[in-house]
């Protein structure tokens, strides 16, 4: 890709031409000056979903500052600072393809979206402009979506970890209630819960899922108990849902562990319920105070020094969301860094054929077999657990080795609910 030289203006041309001989003497002077790349955060700032947006375009703005402090990102042998610019996508197709656009204009690099139904707005978008995305949704790749990656969170396929947890320190436990919202995000993620219980020997006792629009989730809640649960599984339910049905399942006398994918408003939940009451539930997102994460985010420069800085620069404004652009980033700096461009095909051909660094480790480009395309690097992904009021790391992970062990529970769950690839086209 063919980088433009440094421009100036009218003025500047002036002075530079007065000051020729001091230029002509400092021939460096202009290629030793650094360069900025912009990345794009296109997510919702303001709704209910802007819970998980602000967050994490506030992670992305800190690491471009720890990794601009810390010397920029090498590209062609030239030193590049990163610029996050971010658009309100607001979670509305009309809006989202809005700011693709606007990042078009901007010559953004490498775009972050939060997934699901926001990037059915952008597919075709992105293949005719080659725009590099990276979205937290694995379940949004497909045969056609050629430059969307899934680069760190692989969503929904730690579920199968938490229930094969769930199973080890609750061996006696049989049955459980699942509910979920009626959308891509419920029922890809309901397919892979009912796969991992499956495999597991639950039964299955409630399963239903809720309309968007509802806002009352005591009739839904009462439908989950009658069938008399060991377990409840609450899906990745949007934050302000879940804090509603799992106020309903405290006010109704449930007792028993909680799954869920993110607990994003665990000290509400806490504040709602109890600490008893949430104790022993089950997640995927771990603190990043935690005393072992160095250990488990090894591939994240530095978990607990970023924590400490996001959280000066946004006190109590820390979500799931605020390290996962971040760990995106990440993943995209090796990938040019290793190309030498920021060419979206270039950067995609060598990651592939050098798979980058996921925040937990190793990993490997997969999904052709749900999905139809290799675009996620699934790798290992811890199992939290409440304790305390607070989530901590019981343990971590391998993605890739659980659904290899169960695809066909899981492609079978897929297929019910016409997730698989030949069934999108």
């Amino acid at each position: 890709m063919m980088i433009n030289s440094l421009k100036m203006t009218r003025r500047q041309a002036l002075l530079s031409a007065a000051a020729g001989t001091s230029l002509l003497a400092m021939p460096g002077l202009l290629k030793a000056q650094t360069k900025t790349v912009k990345v794009g955060a296109l997510v919702p700032l303001t709704g209910d979903l802007s819970l998980w947006g602000l967050p994490a375009k506030n992670g992305a703005d800190v690491w471009a500052s720890r990794v601009n402090k810390a010397g920029g990102i090498q590209v062609g042998g030239e030193q590049y600072n990163v610029e996050v610019v971010s658009f309100d996508g607001a979670y509305i197709a009309e809006k989202t393809l809005q700011g693709a656009r606007a990042f078009q204009d901007q010559d953004v690099k490498f775009t972050m979206i939060i997934g699901g139904d926001d990037w059915s707005a952008l597919q075709d978008f992105s293949n005719r402009n080659k725009m590099l995305t990276a979205t937290l949704y694995v379940s949004d790749l497909n045969p056609d979506s050629t430059y969307l990656i899934a680069p760190v969170e692989a969503h929904p396929f730690y579920f199968g970890l938490g229930v094969e947890y769930l199973r080890k320190v609750e061996p006696n436990i049989k049955a459980v209630s699942l509910c979920a919202q009626d959308d891509v995000t419920g029922r890809s993620s309901l397919a892979y819960w009912r796969a991992g219980f499956d495999a597991h020997g639950f039964e299955i006792v409630n399963d239903q899922y809720f309309d968007n629009a509802t806002t009352d989730f005591a009739p839904v809640v009462s439908a989950m108990l009658a069938a008399k649960p060991e377990a409840v599984c609450i899906d990745t339910t949007y934050p302000s849902v879940a804090l509603l049905l799992v106020e309903q399942l405290f006010t109704q006398g449930y007792k028993g562990r909680i799954l869920h994918a993110g607990f994003e408003l665990l000290p509400d939940m806490v504040k709602r319920t109890s600490k008893e009451f949430m104790e022993g539930s089950i997640a995927f997102f771990p603190r990043f105070d935690d005393q072992t994460i160095a250990q488990a985010a090894s591939g994240f420069n530095d978990p607990a020094g970023f924590y400490a800085e996001y959280n000066t620069a946004h006190p109590n404004e820390w979500n799931n969301t605020s390290w996962e652009f971040p760990a995106s980033l990440e993943v995209w700096k090796q990938g040019v860094e290793a190309a030498g461009t920021f060419d979206a095909d270039k950067v995609l051909e060598s990651m592939k054929a050098t798979p980058p660094k996921h925040i937990f480790g190793e990993a490997k480009w997969w999904g052709k077999d749900l999905f139809g395309i290799d675009n996620a690097l699934l790798g290992k992904w811890p199992i939290v657990v409440v304790k305390d009021g607070k989530v901590e790391i019981a343990e971590v992970g391998d993605q890739a080795a659980w659904y290899e062990a169960h695809k066909d529970k899981v492609e079978a769950r897929f297929r019910e609910e016409d997730l698989m690839p030949d069934q999108r086209r």
